[in-house]
């Protein structure tokens, strides 16, 4: 070793002895460890949720199955063709057309459709009402597995004794799974 003031060696020098690591070596080991796991565990969460989509995301044990595309497809076409149905009236086949409109519904639906209709029969026939429609538009506003909630944008011109007259329907229509079956079980008009 050697004298700071004279700069001599004074004898043999000191071997260096291993010292433990600094406490704050451990500490980052100890974190960069945890956030190691943690984002693992994250990563493998995150796929099982992309291969198990549900209706809500951030609720790992709620919400039902996402319904594929085929699902969506089936419950606009049905609101589709419910909207197309209402609009198609002949008066001088009530019964054909409630019939044909009855098919599409639930119970429910279908034991107030039928009180409708019958205070209708007489007022339609006597004006010798005609219908044709069209639908402008439709969208799913909402869907899970045995429910559906469609937005119809239709048209329908209809003829009477009375004249010519445009309607211009935007109905909410609410469906219900029966038997594996989309049925209308309600429907409101929105603006």
């Amino acid at each position: 070793m050697s004298d700071p003031d004279t700069g001599a060696t004074t004898g043999p020098a000191t071997e260096t002895v291993a010292r433990p690591p600094a406490r704050w070596r451990v500490v980052l080991t100890a974190v960069l460890g945890t956030v190691l796991v943690l984002g693992l565990v994250a990563v493998g969460y995150l796929t099982y949720r992309l291969q198990h989509p549900t209706t809500e995301p951030f609720r790992p044990t709620a919400g039902s199955s996402v319904p594929v595309d085929s699902e969506r497809r089936d419950a606009l076409d049905v609101a589709e063709q419910f909207a197309l149905r209402m609009d198609t009236v002949d008066g001088t086949d009530l019964d054909g057309y409630v019939k044909g409109i009855n098919a599409m519904l639930t119970t429910k639906a279908r034991t107030e459709n039928v009180k409708t209709f019958d205070a209708m029969k007489q007022s339609y026939a006597a004006a010798k009402v005609k219908g044709k429609g069209e639908v402008l538009q439709r969208g799913i506003a909402d869907i899970d597995a045995d429910s559906a909630t469609v937005l119809v944008a239709h048209d329908a011109d209809v003829t009477t004794t009375q004249g010519d007259i445009e309607h211009h329907y935007r109905w909410s229509v609410d469906l219900v799974k029966v038997d594996g079956e989309w049925r209308v079980d309600d429907f409101t008009p929105v603006n």
